[in-house]
């Protein structure tokens, strides 16, 4: 139980830190769905996601073999040839989207612009040259440095995305501070309009650059060719995986604006810009898995002899299904007040209804990456590959039958059908390499009690917005408590006992 804490002490440092890049899109929700069109906030949804997988392109996956190969060998080798070997990629990756903007602008469609593509490539160029030096600070056990970095950079995005997009268009068209009018004129260009918000991330992507030059600077430009091999040949399964499972997450994104759509006569664009608003209120439960995913990778590594892990791990796995699970009831039952908090118009309200089912598919990605644990520590990577392929092909299949059929409702159930398949595999699979006595019967009767619950709520709906606010969460605060009645007196035993 002391381990789990130590665990748990890590996710919280990592959920402050690495996690507020979930945090941010969060909280930029209100400003973007207040400030942007649907069809606005698609293109930026739809360009933003190629990020996603480009960002995995870019450090193809040498952050997972800088772990394993670190912590295997401890050899300070693998550091300087896994950060030389992004930064010569990622100038070269870089430098061909900067010198073919006006092509893929083309190919991309109405309302792409060049000028975003160079944006957009000038900021993965950043996020992977830095990725190798936050691994470094995630294996050194320093959450703490990680974390204000982390926030000082996410702080100055939100501050510039409320400059360009609230601030400097008020004090442009005369609404108050009528002295830096002329000022504000002098920088700021209307015309540019969602531009700004890829400006935004980039001038504050830069501020990584001082703040890891620490790290930046213990870094010797070689590439150990011979300790760098198998740390590549580790690697590249991992960046297959990486690729798949983000398609997986960001492929409906790819996929939308591309086909027609039976929702609500919008176009394809449109109905990204609105699904979107309710995919990322899921976010709230991808907070955590996303904080578990950081601290988890390098702990589960350290613990590779322990003769008493896989009863850890079954532990981790049981405290970890239980707190999503009470997050998303949270979520489920209160969509109508979260919503009047972070939907800034009312046509971002139309996809709320499948909040509840991409919550459940949160869930079951979280548990899949508990799952996927034995594959990385036995070094037998390409079954996770494997699983990420067939999810991807599910994600891609899915989508193109059944958004044009059930629009909204088709994306939501392709990415819950996605994520247990892979569950599934993974654990059957698992068991022949790295046997984890998972107890699930108890975590299924949470888990049906959970939908009972959700679906009680659905159904209690009083017409008083305040009353309705206040019956929602007296029922989720009964989840809880029933959660607390099943383990807490558990939790409180296995600790003493462990204390002593």
């Amino acid at each position: 139980m002391t381990e789990i804490k130590k665990l748990a002490s890590q996710t919280a440092y990592y959920g402050i830190s690495s996690i507020l890049g979930r945090v941010l899109n969060f909280l930029l929700l209100p400003l973007y769905t207040s400030q942007l069109a649907a069809v606005e906030y698609g293109t930026v949804t739809y360009l933003y996601s190629f990020i996603a997988l480009f960002n995995i392109i870019y450090t193809y996956g040498l952050e997972t073999g800088f772990f394993r190969f670190t912590t295997k060998q401890k050899d300070a080798s693998a550091f300087h040839s896994t950060g030389t070997a992004v930064l010569i990629t990622s100038v070269l990756f870089s430098g061909l989207l900067i010198f073919g903007a006006p092509t893929l602008s083309n190919a991309l469609g109405k309302g792409v612009e060049s000028q975003f593509i160079i944006y957009l490539a000038l900021i993965l160029f950043i996020d992977a040259i830095v990725a190798i030096p936050f691994a470094k600070l995630r294996l050194e056990n320093r959450p703490v440095k990680f974390a204000l970095i982390r926030l000082s950079v996410i702080l100055l995005t939100i501050g510039l995305n409320l400059l360009f997009l609230i601030v400097f268009p008020d004090i442009s068209e005369g609404k108050y501070l009528n002295g830096l009018q002329e000022f504000v004129n002098t920088v700021y260009d209307p015309q540019i309009g969602i531009g700004y918000i890829f400006i935004a991330n980039l001038m504050s992507n830069a501020l990584y650059l001082p703040l890891l030059w620490k790290e930046f600077a213990q870094l010797r430009l070689k590439i150990n060719w011979a300790a760098f091999k198998p740390i590549l040949a580790y690697s590249f399964p991992v960046f297959l995986m990486g690729l798949a499972g983000m398609f997986n997450e960001q492929g409906y994104a790819l996929i939308m604006p591309n086909i027609e759509i039976n929702q609500d006569s919008l176009s394809g664009t449109e109905a990204l810009g609105v699904y979107t608003g309710a995919f990322k209120l899921s976010v709230i439960m991808m907070l955590g898995i996303q904080a578990f995913r950081y601290a988890g990778e390098p702990f589960f590594f350290s613990h590779t002899d322990n003769k008493e892990a896989p009863a850890l791990f079954a532990r981790i796995m049981h405290y970890f299904v239980i707190f999503n699970l009470v997050v998303m009831v949270g979520v489920a039952l209160n969509i109508d007040l979260i919503a009047d908090v972070f939907l800034g118009r009312p046509e971002y309200k139309g996809a709320l209804y499948v909040l509840p089912i991409l919550l459940l598919a949160k869930l079951f990605y979280g548990i899949y990456v508990n799952l996927s644990v034995w594959f990385k520590i036995k070094d037998k990577t390409i079954f996770g590959t494997y699983f990420a392929a067939i999810g991807t092909v599910i994600t891609i299949v899915g989508n193109l039958i059944l958004i044009p059929m059930i629009g909204f409702m088709g994306t939501a159930f392709t990415a819950l059908t996605c994520y247990i398949v892979m569950c599934v595999l993974c654990y059957n699979k698992g068991r022949q390499f790295f046997k984890v006595p998972y107890d699930f019967k108890p975590l299924i009767g949470y888990l049906a009690l959970a939908l009972v619950f959700i679906y009680v709520g659905q159904i209690i709906q009083p017409t008083n917005q305040w009353l309705n606010y206040g019956v929602s969460l007296a029922i989720s605060g009964m989840y809880v408590l029933l959660m607390y009645f099943f383990e807490g007196k558990k939790l409180k035993y296995k600790s003493s006992d462990n204390a002593g």
